[in-house]
Parts: C-alpha cells; sequence; structure tokens
C-alpha cells in the first residue's frame, strides 16, 4: 500500500513549485536540450510510453515550437536535478524536479500553471537498482515492483489507486531482450489482454 508519509508529502507540496524551483536552479550547472525525451529517470521510463529516444537539440531559438522540448538540468554530480518539458501552448513548460537520497530517488511535478501533478519515491534495493515505485497524485496513486533476473528488468507489476485508495485493475510490464542485451519489446497485460507498447526495429 501507499504510504501514509507519501500522502502527507503530497499535500504538503501544493503550494512550492517557486520555492523548489528556486532551490533547485541554484545549484544547475549544465543544461540539454532535446526534442522528445532523451534520459530514462527509471527503467525504460519513455518507452514504456510507447516513445522513442528524442533527438538533440543544439540551437533552441532555431526551433518553431517548443512543443515536446525537453530540457535536461545537471548538478556538480552530473545527477538531473530537472526536467523541463514544454507542451502544446507556446512557451509553456511541465516541470520534474528531482532529488536524491541515500536509497530512494524522488521526483515532484507540476503542470504549466504550477499545480502538483505528482509524487514519486523509487526505492533502491541491494544491487542499487530501483525494486518499488510509489506514487501520489492528483488523481490517484500508484505503486510498481520491479523484478530483475541476471541483473536486467523482466517485469513490472503495477498496482492503482483511485483517490479514494480503492485499488483498481493491476497492470503489468514484460521486457523481452536481443541476443546483445538491448530492449527489444515491452507488453503490456492485464488479466483479460496483453498488448506491444513498445517495439524496437
Amino acid at each position: 500500500m501507499i504510504p501514509d508519509r507519501l500522502k502527507e508529502e503530497f499535500n504538503s507540496l501544493k503550494n512550492l513549485f517557486d520555492e523548489l524551483k528556486e532551490q533547485i536552479e541554484k545549484n544547475v550547472v549544465k543544461v540539454e536540450n532535446y526534442k522528445g525525451e532523451f534520459y530514462e529517470i527509471a527503467p525504460y521510463s519513455y518507452q514504456r510510453g510507447g516513445f522513442k529516444q528524442g533527438k538533440i537539440v543544439r540551437n533552441v531559438s532555431t526551433l518553431k515550437t517548443t512543443n515536446n522540448l525537453y530540457t535536461y538540468s545537471f548538478n556538480a554530480e552530473n545527477k538531473i536535478i530537472e526536467v523541463r518539458e514544454g507542451c502544446e501552448l507556446k512557451d509553456q513548460f511541465y516541470y520534474i524536479f528531482l532529488f536524491y537520497e541515500k536509497d530512494f530517488m524522488k521526483t515532484i511535478a507540476y503542470d504549466n500553471s504550477k499545480r502538483l501533478i505528482n509524487v514519486c519515491h523509487y526505492q533502491y534495493g541491494s544491487n542499487n537498482k530501483i525494486e518499488k515505485m510509489y506514487s501520489v497524485g492528483s488523481r490517484g496513486s500508484r505503486e510498481e515492483t520491479y523484478f530483475y533476473e541476471n541483473n536486467s528488468l523482466q517485469k513490472i507489476v503495477i498496482r492503482q489507486f483511485d483517490r479514494n485508495g480503492v485499488e483498481h485493475a493491476t497492470l503489468q510490464h514484460s521486457f523481452d531482450y536481443k541476443p546483445n542485451g538491448e530492449l527489444n519489446s515491452i507488453i503490456l497485460s492485464t488479466e483479460l489482454y496483453s498488448e506491444t507498447i513498445y517495439q524496437e526495429k
């Protein structure tokens, strides 16, 4: 189940966008721009959404639109601490702020109107890989459990809860790999059906 402290944290962060943005951006030492997501915040984060890796943007001023423009900001330890995503509205952005602790990573996401979307805790196991993810958002909450075999991710079991904590259908993402170990495909399945949501060419 979702930890109560995460629900409390979500409520405490609703009006802290400006404060967090200022705190994060004091520590930015490098910025990179891409059309489309480029870095995996969690294992296969953009592939699980059905997307290919984005392309680097050398000069942002040449773009006709900031829609789907991802700006990654790094700290002195070369860790991503802010992700800015351009939305359909001109020069409007969604933000994700990232914080790193000893045994977990936290992400805090806001939309272009500074409204809190969700707070996620990614917990690391003994192998330094993500084993659990807990998320609380404006529309409900989510728990993900990551399963590995021979050091590669085999499946993620996803439990979903509505705003009232009522559990809905459990989903599963299964990962298939090429002989060289690179990702080949991701399959989404429930008790009723399954479909390929990502396929490498």
